[in-house]
């Protein structure tokens, strides 16, 4: 086992890169590097790409996870089914394993990607909190714009196999269970995972897996910057005309502001900020699988288009 630092981007084929991509910038990724038959796409945070569409028939092809160091490729390397460390010749280089998971998902396992430099963030200022003024003689005037994407958060998987899917994940990858959700009979049947940094402060979620009778992507989460960026991004997505999913509503697991959209090939993505932050000591919590999909404002899961 192998305790991956992150999960480092999502990978999808469409058969129109110029749609896909004028979606993704109003939905607040950059353009990092495009070839004739692949589209890589950034936040404002330095990691090289967040997301690649190579051109193809629409699907959802898998994702990555990055590794501590070139000696954990070398580790997972050994694991049944797993390929042996290769060089990465696509934007962004590095080194890599991949791995398919129980339903065929190609999983990446990389070290060493390049890094380039922040861009700038817009529509930021300081909040005032009740008796905590921390705006000053400045006032709010935003800029219609889209959301600006950080990183990306998590990726929620439909699974055929609950049980050999999260033990595939947990034993691999070292994650770790921050809620589990159980059914009418008490049998735990999804799990919110988070990657372990020990003491370090880390994402509620980096992956959540939910039994299905058929395997595929639920969403893929991008990290935006504030809830201004979330009420600013579904006002920039709607007035161009994309099509909505569900949302702004603030979760119960978790706690993060959401809102979801569709991408043009119906592939589900989401606006998030303020989530929880837990660290190896929080202990896990237990709850109806129902409360998954609670809020605790905003839009129900009655309101939520699939």
């Amino acid at each position: 086992m192998i305790k991956v630092t992150d999960v480092a981007y999502a990978r999808f084929r469409a058969p129109d890169l110029d749609l896909m991509e004028s979606f993704l910038k109003d939905f607040g990724l950059t353009r990092s590097f495009r070839t004739e038959t692949a589209l890589y796409m950034r936040g404002i945070d330095g990691d090289h790409h967040l997301h690649i569409t190579e051109l193809g028939q629409p699907a959802f092809l898998g994702f990555a996870f990055n590794a501590a160091s070139e000696e954990d490729l070398h580790i997972i390397s050994k694991v049944e089914g797993a390929s042996s460390v290769e060089k990465v010749y696509e934007p962004g280089g590095g080194k890599r394993v991949t791995l398919p998971d129980p339903d065929g998902f190609l999983i990446e396992i990389i070290h060493g990607m390049d890094e380039l430099p922040e861009l700038p963030v817009i529509n930021q200022f300081s909040p005032n909190f009740g008796e905590i003024r921390n705006r000053q003689g400045k006032f709010v005037r935003l800029n219609f714009a889209p959301a600006q994407c950080k990183r990306l958060g998590h990726v929620v998987l439909n699974v055929t196999n609950f049980k050999a899917t999260d033990e595939f994940y947990k034993s691999h990858f070292g994650l770790i269970t921050s809620d589990e959700c159980f059914n009418d009979a008490g049998e735990i049947c999804l799990t919110f995972n988070r990657v372990d940094r020990g003491k370090e402060y880390v994402d509620h979620h980096t992956l959540l897996t939910i039994p299905s009778p058929q395997a595929g992507l639920g969403h893929i989460a991008f990290e935006v910057q504030d809830i201004n960026h979330i009420f600013l991004g579904h006002e920039f997505l709607k007035k161009n005309g994309h099509r909505h999913s569900w949302g702004i509503g603030r979760h119960i697991l978790g706690s993060q502001v959401f809102d979801y959209w569709f991408d043009p090939f119906g592939f589900r993505v989401e606006h998030w900020t303020d989530g929880d932050l837990l660290n190896a000591d929080t202990p896990v919590g237990r709850s109806s699988a129902a409360e998954a999909l609670n809020v605790q404002w905003g839009a129900d899961s009655s309101q939520r288009t699939t």
